[in-house]
């Protein structure tokens, strides 16, 4: 099903929610890739309720309810704002050692996340950049390219659209990851670069993601890749510690028993705000859906969107090829050789 079709489903989907509901234009498409058209703020009335839209994906910027939503659950207003991207600029600049962008778009990644505590996120902006420079060539430095036999796998899927919460849904279907085309380190590279993306949209710095990881069809050469110590330990370190990101809830689906006791063993090491965010379904669906609606689910989650098709989301994965080769050029200087220090002040044009 393509963006455009599964945008006109949950259309219907909605006026058969919400029959008292007055009608509101739909957005108007043409032969365009449905990406680039679709920038649209999708305007739908939910339960009819008005406060929240469905919003594309990729939207850029922020409407009036987010600005609303981010000043009352980030505390973010026009002064506060301001003042924390002059603070965080200052400590960034006293870094003699690191080449960054400096665009505000780029900066707020950091300061929402942690709600404008700018010591607190300039702690977790040092450890994005020591995770570049330490992992580069294995996960960091990457491009969409580089790591094009996983995203081909159709195993990732991004969502179309944004839920009435504002919040994206990507979804991982571990167990069709081919083991003999591709390692966890592959993976890993895919979800950071991923991140990059999906950061540089306001809308998911203010409203997070929801993950889900359906493990139907997970077997044992999985396990050997997936359930290591080292591979464990590297996801919850750039989950917890490195990628500015508000996770509002991570969803297991058909999970087989084992999953339980590995996360027992690594349930000490997971930060509170973490483990409250855990849900595990195993093969109830209907369990699913109570946090994300079937108009969001392709159908082998029990959902509407028809089967699981990455087409199009990999066409824009692919199309970010020149974003991530500029935003690649960052990092610490020993690792930047060829970037002046005259440069490091100047943002990023992007």
């Amino acid at each position: 099903m393509t963006i455009k079709e599964s945008l006109m489903h949950i259309d219907a989907a909605i006026s058969r929610q919400n029959e008292t509901c007055s009608a509101m234009p739909s957005p108007q498409f043409d032969d365009k890739n449905s990406f680039e058209i679709i920038q649209f703020w999708y305007s739908k009335k939910v339960n009819c309720q008005t406060t929240m839209t469905l919003l594309p994906l990729w939207f850029k910027g922020l409407t009036p309810e987010l600005q609303h939503k981010a000043e009352v659950t980030l505390g973010e207003t026009s002064h506060v704002k301001a003042k924390a991207l002059v603070d965080f600029r200052r400590l960034i600049n006293e870094q003699q050692d690191l080449y960054s962008r400096l665009d505000e778009v780029f900066l707020l990644r950091f300061l929402r996340t942690k709600k404008y505590d700018v010591q607190k996120a300039f702690k977790i902006f040092l450890n994005y950049y020591d995770l570049k420079s330490k992992q580069k060539g294995k996960f960091t430095g990457l491009k969409p390219s580089d790591v094009k036999k996983v995203i081909e796998m159709n195993n990732i899927l991004y969502v179309p659209y944004r839920l009435p919460s504002g919040s994206h849904v990507a979804i991982y279907r571990m167990g069709t990851f081919d083991v003999n085309k591709a390692t966890a380190q592959e993976l890993v590279a895919t979800v950071f670069l991923l991140g990059e993306m999906i950061l540089d949209c306001e809308a998911t710095q203010v409203c997070g993601g929801v993950i889900i990881i359906d493990t139907a069809g997970i077997t044992i050469q999985h396990y050997r890749q997936f359930a290591t110590v080292q591979f464990l330990s590297l996801v919850i370190n750039l989950v917890q510690d490195c990628l500015p990101e508000r996770l509002k809830a991570i969803h297991f689906v058909n999970e087989p028993f084992t999953y339980h006791a590995i996360f027992h063993l690594i349930r000490p090491i997971l930060k509170k705000k973490l483990k409250d965010r855990l849900h595990f379904h195993g093969s109830d669906l209907s369990s699913l859906h109570r946090y994300v609606p079937k108009d969001f689910l392709p159908e082998e989650l029990g959902g509407n969107m028809g089967p699981f098709d990455n087409t199009e989301f990999a066409n824009y994965f692919f199309s970010q090829e020149a974003f991530i080769e500029r935003i690649n050029k960052y990092g610490k200087i020993e690792k930047c050789v060829s970037s002046p220090d005259k440069w490091k002040k100047k943002p990023l044009s992007l």
